[in-house]
C-alpha cells in the first residue's frame, strides 16, 4: 500500500522538476514552454480544485486577459511567467475593459515563477481581487495537492508523472537548445587558448595531443596558460536538471563542464595535478580533435568533422 510520504516525495519531485525546467527555458528565451504549461495545468488544477477549466486560447486565439476558464464555476486563470505587479495590473485592466466579469466572478494569476510580495492596491468596481487568494505559484499548488486525501493525492501524482514522462522524453533535445550557445562559445575560447613553451606558442589542442599525462609536469615541460575564463552560467542553472535526468548526453555535458570548471580554477596549466590532466585529456581531446577550426583576425569559426 502506498504511503503518503512516498506520494508526497513523488509530487514534489514532479513539481520541482517542472518549475526548474520552466525557469531554464524562460531564462534562455525558449518561451514555448509557457504554452505547454497552459495545457499541462488544466487537468492538474481541475483535479486539485474541483474545476472544469478549459484552455480558452484553443477556442479563441489570444483570448484576452485569461488563458483558462470554467464557465460553470465562473473561475478563470491567467498563466504567466512574468511575476511583476505590472503584469497583474495589465491583466486585470484587460479583464475589466473586456467585460469578462460578466462570464467569470473570480480571476486568478498562476505564476510559473515565484510570486512576489505585492503591495500596490488594485480596486475594481465589477470584481474583487486579493493577492493572497488570487495569486498562486507552484508552492501554493504543491501545498494544496499535498493536503488532499490519499486517493485524490494518488490520482494527482499519477497524472503529474504521466505529464512529466512525456516531456522528459524530449529532455536531451531541450537541453541542447538551452546550452548550445554557451558550449560553442567555450569551444571557441579553448581554440584561442595559447601556451608558451621554450619561446614557442602552442594552442590548447596541441598540448592535449602532444603532451601525454606521463610527461605532464616534468621539469622539461613547463608551460603557462594564457588565462581566458570559460563560461558556466547557463550550465550552472541547468546542472540540477542534468543530474535528475541521466542519459548518455547529459552525463557527457556534466563531464565536459567539470573540465571547464577545472580550467577556470587554474591560472596556469602547470599547477594542475597529473591525474586532473589525465582526465582533461580523456574528456576534451577527442572532442577538440573532432572540430575543424578556421582562425580569423577577430574570431574563431569551427564545424564538426564527419
Amino acid at each position: 500500500m502506498l504511503k503518503r510520504e512516498d506520494l508526497t516525495k513523488r509530487a514534489l519531485s514532479c513539481i520541482g522538476w517542472l518549475k526548474n525546467y520552466i525557469e531554464l527555458n524562460n531564462v534562455n528565451s525558449l518561451t514555448d514552454i509557457n504554452k505547454y504549461c497552459e495545457d499541462f495545468l488544466v487537468p492538474i488544477l481541475n483535479r486539485t480544485y474541483g474545476l472544469n477549466l478549459i484552455n480558452l486560447n484553443q477556442i479563441e486565439v489570444n483570448f484576452p486577459a485569461v488563458d483558462l476558464g470554467d464557465y460553470h464555476s465562473r473561475i478563470c486563470y491567467q498563466v504567466s511567467s512574468t511575476v511583476d505587479i505590472k503584469k497583474i495590473e495589465e491583466t486585470l485592466n484587460t479583464f475589466d475593459s473586456n467585460g469578462l466579469y460578466s462570464s467569470f466572478n473570480e480571476i486568478n494569476m498562476f505564476m510559473l515563477g515565484t510570486k512576489k510580495s505585492y503591495r500596490k492596491k488594485l480596486n475594481y468596481d465589477n470584481f474583487s481581487f486579493d493577492y493572497k487568494k488570487n495569486v498562486k505559484d507552484f508552492s501554493d499548488l504543491s501545498r494544496d495537492i499535498l493536503s488532499k486525501k490519499m486517493d485524490e493525492l494518488k490520482e494527482i501524482v499519477e497524472l503529474l508523472e504521466a505529464e512529466m514522462l512525456g516531456n522528459k522524453n524530449n529532455i536531451d533535445g531541450q537541453i541542447r537548445l538551452i546550452i548550445e550557445d554557451e558550449l560553442n562559445t567555450n569551444y571557441s575560447t579553448l581554440f584561442k587558448q595559447t601556451f608558451l613553451f621554450n619561446g614557442h606558442k602552442f594552442r590548447f589542442r596541441d598540448v592535449l595531443n602532444w603532451i601525454t599525462p606521463e610527461k605532464f609536469r616534468t621539469e622539461q615541460l613547463f608551460f603557462t596558460l594564457q588565462f581566458m575564463r570559460l563560461e558556466t552560467e547557463v550550465y550552472d542553472k541547468t546542472e540540477q536538471l542534468l543530474i535528475e535526468n541521466p542519459s548518455e548526453y547529459t552525463r557527457e555535458i556534466i563531464e565536459i563542464y567539470n573540465q571547464f570548471k577545472k580550467l577556470n580554477k587554474y591560472e596556469d596549466l602547470f599547477h594542475m595535478r597529473r591525474d586532473e590532466y589525465r582526465e582533461l585529456v580523456r574528456v576534451l581531446q577527442p572532442i577538440l580533435n573532432h572540430i575543424d577550426v578556421v582562425f580569423h583576425s577577430d574570431r574563431v569559426t569551427f564545424g564538426w568533422q564527419d
